[in-house]
């Protein structure tokens, strides 16, 4: 039988946001109808996109493989061979070392990315989003979700000495690129592998998800007349949010939501931040 090439999913990553998705006060993965109404127009490309790092440009190139960005995250392929018709078992054309490493940045595009996004620049950049541990983690590593299951982008912040290795290694990670996203083709602390222990690639494909939650202010509204307070909902927090409502009603008065354009951060004397707020002016 002769040999059979094409481009198989080495591995399938969503990127997802809250803000864009969630419809008002109801998560937009609640449950399978909402999640496709939601998913139809969005395009994680609006903050951001996604720019491999030097050494993986080579690796790609090198084994054969092609990086598709999606509306929903990106696909890595790889050209691989058919050796078997009645059992599909495909093995990359160019052997991948259970050691080798894809990594690639996320890079922001949206300037108001910090006013919608719970995340604190100042304490949650960089971020370290992988399926492997290094020596800076390894005695509590938060690995990439996969696709079915729960997922912060804030939980993979780092530690300070973490954060300098990182800083040290990824030459172009900087403000406008704070995230690292780092997968290994095997890891034996993880399990979570991208090829099978025999080199081949699985018949399912690993699907992993980055899920970034939307901030949440306290809402102040103010007269555009007198600028004096009228309502806020200290001290409770809501959450921001492109689609649907979140219903916000004083005295028999519905207020409008607010836009991230512009929020308001209370800190402390070590920069940890206290209270973030909304200012909204109506007539």
């Amino acid at each position: 039988m002769s040999t059979i090439t094409t481009y198989r999913p080495l591995f399938q990553l969503d990127i997802f946001h809250k803000f864009f998705l969630d419809d008002g006060l109801t998560p937009f993965d609640s449950n399978e109808t909402i999640l496709k109404k939601q998913l139809q127009e969005y395009n994680w490309n609006s903050f951001g996109k996604i720019v491999p790092t030097a050494e993986t440009k080579v690796n790609l190139q090198n084994h054969r493989m092609l990086l598709k960005p999606s509306p929903l995250g990106l696909v890595v392929l790889v050209e691989a061979e058919l050796l078997n018709d009645t059992a599909p078992n495909y093995t990359p054309l160019i052997a991948l070392d259970q050691d080798l490493k894809l990594e690639f940045y996320i890079q922001l595009l949206d300037p108001k990315f910090y006013n919608y996004t719970d995340l604190d620049p100042a304490f949650d950049s960089p971020l370290f989003l992988s399926n492997h541990a290094t020596l800076y983690n390894a005695a509590a590593p938060v690995y990439l979700a996969r696709h079915n299951e729960e997922s912060n982008a804030k939980n993979h912040s780092v530690s300070e000495a973490f954060k300098d290795f990182l800083i040290k290694k990824y030459g172009d990670l900087r403000t406008e690129k704070p995230f690292i996203i780092s997968l290994k083709m095997r890891d034996a602390g993880s399990g979570i592998n991208l090829v099978l222990l025999n080199g081949t690639l699985p018949q399912h494909t690993p699907h992993f998800k980055i899920v970034f939650h939307n901030r949440k202010t306290i809402w102040r509204y103010y007269s555009v007349a007198t600028k004096d307070l009228i309502y806020t909902t200290e001290p409770e927090e809501k959450p921001l949010v492109q689609h649907g409502i979140v219903p916000i009603s004083n005295a028999g008065t519905d207020y409008p939501t607010p836009t991230p354009s512009r929020i308001y951060q209370d800190r402390d004397t070590d920069g940890s931040l206290i209270k973030t707020y909304s200012n909204i002016y109506i007539n």
